[in-house]
């Protein structure tokens, strides 16, 4: 009988350990919700480079309350209209600690905004606080503000030796006017420079300037495919005009030019899978390659040149990067890809889901 009451005893016990771990684990749960309220002093907002440093938008919100005191720590949450936050391609989360307040000048606002939508855009977007106290309990949302913005894009401008201004017979010869070629490791002996220039003259030649004007010095050929670095010839391109793939080497006086025809996207989630690319739409006046196509969530993609691996991207910390990772599509859907090129040293890419 004693054996018979210890046992009830302990089940008894358990029982009620049980039980009041379920309380409390009820208890962490426990959510107040709409407790969170967010105001914005903008509406509709236009920025350009000229009102960058111009104050932007004010956020404000009031502390959110969890029924039980905890170090709350917000994120404010930004995404195309109407799509729930719910896809990286279309949304932007920033930290903001422990704020209750954030304001951004209009450069800083713009920033954020082109991580997930075009520039030179007009878009609706939605913006939320999310409230978090880690683990312990579900987080809460405020209410949506909802902007107009208009964004522009960033330039980074270059000069010699980071940079060589390419003038020729396609574009007057000024060299204060004419397209870049960038080193990308930017080093000073100007090991790698590299760009995509659209050569209009149906017979192309060139030079290499160290700078805006003819009097800071040029470079031109010694003989096919080698750089006389202290003048020498028009450098010729015999392929006709279209955009090349120009690039140079002061270390080695070495230049390439590969004349592209034609980017395209292939990968897991297109509809041709790795097999068969499909062609990107180059826009003579954007200058930017496009598509609109389906892709398949939880497959990958790549942009290739010309039909060859030779000249392909794939993406390395948020970055254009060549022969780089596959880039990963979360979720199924129609999608605009967009290339942007021809500007050296500022590539860019976005994958906007429709």
């Amino acid at each position: 009988m004693k054996s018979i009451l210890t046992k009830i005893f302990a089940l008894v016990m358990v029982a009620s350990i049980f039980s009041s771990c379920k309380k409390d684990e009820e208890k962490a749960y426990l959510n107040v919700t709409g407790s969170v309220a967010l105001t914005s002093n903008q509406t509709v907002m236009v920025m350009t480079e000229a009102n960058a440093n111009n104050p932007g938008v004010a956020f404000t919100w009031n502390k959110a309350n969890f029924g039980y005191k905890s170090a709350i720590t917000y994120t404010l949450q930004m995404c195309v209209a109407g799509t729930n936050f719910s896809s990286p391609s279309t949304s932007n989360n920033i930290d903001m600690g422990m704020d209750l307040s954030k304001s951004f000048t209009n450069g800083q606002f713009n920033s954020e905004l082109v991580k997930f939508l075009l520039p030179f855009t007009t878009s609706d977007i939605d913006v939320r606080i999310k409230a978090s106290v880690g683990d312990a309990a579900k987080p809460q949302f405020s209410n949506i503000v909802k902007i107009k913005v208009t964004t522009y894009r960033v330039i980074i401008l270059y000069s010699f030796p980071r940079a060589l201004n390419v003038a020729g017979n396609y574009q007057g010869w000024s060299p204060g006017t004419a397209p870049q070629i960038v080193d990308v490791n930017g080093t000073a002996a100007g090991g790698n420079y590299e760009g995509y220039i659209n050569f209009a003259n149906p017979t192309p030649f060139f030079k290499l300037v160290k700078g805006d004007n003819w009097g800071a010095g040029d470079l031109g050929m010694a003989s096919p495919g080698v750089l006389n670095p202290n003048g020498g010839s028009d450098i010729a391109i015999t392929g006709g005009a279209g955009i090349y793939l120009l690039r140079a080497n002061r270390t080695n006086n070495t230049y390439s030019a590969l004349k592209i025809n034609s980017w395209a996207v292939i990968g897991s989630a297109t509809p041709n899978g790795w097999g068969v690319e499909t062609p990107m739409t180059f826009d003579p006046v954007t200058k930017l390659y496009s598509i609109t196509l389906n892709l398949t969530g939880g497959n990958e993609i790549k942009f290739r040149a010309n039909n060859d691996w030779g000249t392909n991207f794939g993406v390395s910390n948020g970055r254009l990067d060549y022969g780089g990772p596959n880039i990963p599509i979360a979720q199924s859907g129609n999608y605009t890809l967009v290339l942007d090129l021809l500007i050296a040293g500022n590539y860019s890419y976005t994958i906007k889901k429709n």
